[in-house]
């Protein structure tokens, strides 16, 4: 960098610390708390007389009373909607949110860098 930083410059890297400081913070918390819960599966399967948890939507009648009414597209809308919905709990969400975190900061880090300051001390006069 060549000299000092502009009001704008200064303003952006100090947003993208504070985003990334708090993006990380928060989803350190979350991942914390999410390990300390348990499992929210519905229901359950036994085999061999052991109970294993089945996620609602997972069960092999379920697909195939799905597959029977909406056809191979049903099933494949609904694990996209279960996969996009599993985004915003536990493990899932902290990692969403540190990504994001890292992505806002580093476009205010980009933008400024990007930024040309205006020192009109420094440019010549025509």
């Amino acid at each position: 960098m060549h000299g000092k930083l502009s009001n704008l410059q200064l303003s952006l890297y100090l947003i993208g610390a504070a985003v990334l400081l708090v993006g990380l913070l928060s989803a350190g918390l979350i991942y914390r708390a999410a390990a300390e819960q348990m499992s929210a599966a519905s229901n359950y399967q036994v085999v061999d007389g052991n109970a294993y948890e089945v996620a609602p939507g997972a069960s092999k009648a379920y697909r195939r009373d799905a597959e029977l009414y909406g056809g191979t597209s049903l099933i494949l809308i609904a694990d996209f909607n279960r996969w996009l919905g599993s985004l915003w709990h536990g493990k899932r969400l902290a990692y969403v949110l540190a990504i994001f975190s890292i992505g806002v900061a580093l476009i205010c880090f980009a933008v400024a860098r990007d930024q040309v300051p205006d020192h009109p001390a420094d440019q010549p006069e025509r």
